[in-house]
């Protein structure tokens, strides 16, 4: 017989009769068929391991994708808010500044550029209202005339209450900024 070369990285095949030809040595067919099949049980764990390894990957990944959104929507959410916030002081800021001069508040917003510090804290409002009084002299209009009603003689003429600040519009809260603070005051 001649000699034939087993392919590389398999092991030599036995025969139906469970002889072994790199060693010669021969076993009976119950034994190799135990050995087959405990190989094929093998076989099958190995198999399920992988799977399992597989699906527990892949859900982390899934987990770890889910809290990466999580982040991105976190983060987002934050600056919308640190936005909303930095326009609210700037207009807070330019709000008191256009009482102070007595501009209307729409007005002034739309001509006013305010810029921020560091800390997202609106400066140089007063200084941008300043600048834009000098380039529109027209803006600052002389005091506005107090209504007085005939119908309530004893109170000083001029002098608001808190039931003339509710009917009031934004505009002439503006407008009237000092009085207003002068009634939320005397309420207080």
């Amino acid at each position: 017989m001649a000699d034939v070369a087993e392919p590389v990285g398999q092991e030599p095949a036995a025969t139906e009769a469970g002889q072994n030809p790199a060693t010669g040595e021969t076993f009976d067919a119950a034994y190799v068929k135990t050995l087959r099949a405990e190989a094929a049980k093998h076989r099958v764990e190995a198999q399920e391991a992988k799977r399992k390894v597989a699906e527990y990957e892949q859900a982390q990944l899934t987990e770890a994708q889910k809290l990466q959104a999580q982040v991105a929507a976190a983060q987002d959410a934050a600056k919308t808010a640190q936005d909303g916030l930095r326009r609210a002081k700037a207009e807070a800021a330019l709000a008191r500044e256009a009482a102070k001069v007595g501009i209307d508040f729409g007005l002034l917003s739309r001509l006013v550029d305010i810029e921020y510090d560091a800390e997202g804290q609106p400066v140089g409002v007063a200084e941008a209202v300043t600048k834009v009084l000098k380039d529109y002299p027209q803006l600052k209009a002389g005091p506005e005339p107090v209504a007085m009603g005939v119908t309530n003689p004893s109170r000083p003429p001029g002098k608001l209450t808190m039931a003339d600040v509710a009917k009031m519009t934004p505009e002439e809260v503006n407008a009237r900024w000092g009085e207003v603070q002068a009634a939320m005051t005397a309420k207080g």
